[in-house]
């Protein structure tokens, strides 16, 4: 009878509403949040006081229940303390089984004071994804997935100068975050760049041009096993079998930061170094790229909480997918830097007016060799032509299956 009587009393002090369940989602899959951040999400239009209250509230052990949140961690700014919340054990376990959360591995401490401020301001690259209309608490998106760096594993390996010798050496990629777009089989990992790091100086580990070259032997490097069909395994493959492609996003605080790594990506693009997709762009653009291109087909997120759900029927305004790296498929061409697109019937019509030309100066050619007239530069002409041309049929084909796809003889 005492042990029924406690658990009704421990029952009646703490209940637990569906804003507290989705904080602890929030917090179960962001690790760590600002207050500020809280109350954003949380508390929109509502007091200090008041989230506060509530917060402290989750903070206690109530009854025979323990605390669900913890606010000890923090840092120091020119601004003041930042205070930082995080889940208890009994916390997490709220949050994750709220968001089905399923997880490769489970960090067993904190992070450093050093790192904790990097944490969250990484994490401002998912909350700005968020729907909410300013009034009411936010709901955890269900359309993408957001996993931090510390829940991955990642293996790869690569040459490591040891002793005067190369020798392969097992590595861990950890990109600040993951953000999984299933209605495009998209996968974005996320490096957030606060200006400590060198961008350059591929020596030190922290460095962009480190994290470049990581991410290059990491999607590209082959590993021992061939698959079917003569493409080789990679650690990306290894690690995501699903063949959605992947980009590497650095989001920066400033335009300096992002022009001085987008400098870094061209010029590696043009070194003989692995080749992917990566772009660097500031926190604001990340938001609008990533809504338009990968979540809703808009600049910003849906004001309506409840319509977190990508507009699979909308095609993006503009591929969000710039790269120099080759395409395996003709599924993952993109439209990208320094390209244009181009009507399909052109792409079919600048074929055959290409092919009767080359047909043509072939002609030409035996007729003066005949005649015994110059032919110098005709041979040139012919000997250039078979890659362009093969290049030239394959994409006037696939303009010709885009128009056939919709019925059409001409692009709309």
């Amino acid at each position: 009878m005492e042990a029924v009587m406690q658990m009704k009393k421990a029952g009646r002090n703490r209940q637990l509403t569906e804003r507290d369940r989705e904080l602890c989602g929030f917090l179960a899959v962001c690790r760590y949040l600002t207050r500020e951040q809280i109350e954003r999400l949380m508390f929109p239009g509502r007091s200090k006081a008041r989230s506060s209250t509530r917060l402290r509230q989750l903070a206690k052990k109530v009854g025979g229940q323990e605390p669900l949140l913890r606010g000890d961690l923090g840092y120091g700014s020119a601004e003041g303390w930042t205070t930082v919340w995080a889940l208890t054990a009994e916390g997490f376990e709220v949050g994750s089984l709220h968001m089905g959360l399923k997880l490769e591995r489970v960090p067993k401490q904190d992070v450093g004071h050093a790192f904790l401020k990097h944490e969250v301001m990484a994490n401002e690259v998912f909350l700005g994804l968020v729907p909410q209309d300013g009034r009411t608490w936010a709901k955890m998106p269900r359309s993408f997935r957001w996993v931090l760096g510390e829940y991955l594993d990642l293996p790869f390996e690569e040459y490591a100068r040891m002793h005067g010798r190369l020798d392969l050496e097992k590595r861990r990629l950890q990109p600040d975050a993951i953000l999984e777009v299933p209605a495009f089989k998209k996968r974005f990992f996320i490096e957030y760049e606060t200006g400590s790091a060198t961008v350059r100086d591929a020596k030190k580990s922290t460095s962009t041009m480190a994290k470049l070259d990581r991410y290059g032997t990491f999607f590209r490097a082959p590993v021992e096993n061939v698959r079917v069909g003569g493409l080789s395994d990679t650690a990306y493959t290894r690690a995501f079998s699903d063949g959605w492609s992947a980009e590497v996003l650095f989001v920066t605080r400033t335009e300096a930061r992002r022009d001085s790594i987008t400098r870094v990506i061209a010029a590696r693009e043009r070194s003989d170094k692995y080749r992917f997709a990566a772009r660097a762009l500031t926190l604001e653009e990340s938001h609008r790229a990533l809504c338009r291109g990968a979540l809703y087909g808009a600049e910003q997120p849906p004001r309506n909480p409840t319509c977190a759900a990508p507009l699979l029927d909308v095609v993006p305004a503009a591929p969000i997918l710039p790269t120099d790296a080759p395409a395996r498929t003709a599924s993952e061409e993109r439209l990208r830097r320094g390209r244009v697109s181009v009507r399909g019937e052109q792409l079919a019509t600048f074929e055959k007016l290409l092919r009767s030309s080359l047909d043509a100066l072939s002609t030409a050619q035996e007729s003066l060799t005949r005649l015994r007239l110059p032919t110098e530069t005709i041979p040139a002409i012919l000997r250039a032509a078979p890659e362009p041309m093969r290049l030239l049929s394959e994409y006037a084909r696939r303009g010709r299956e885009a128009l056939s796809r919709y019925g059409l003889t001409a692009a709309e």
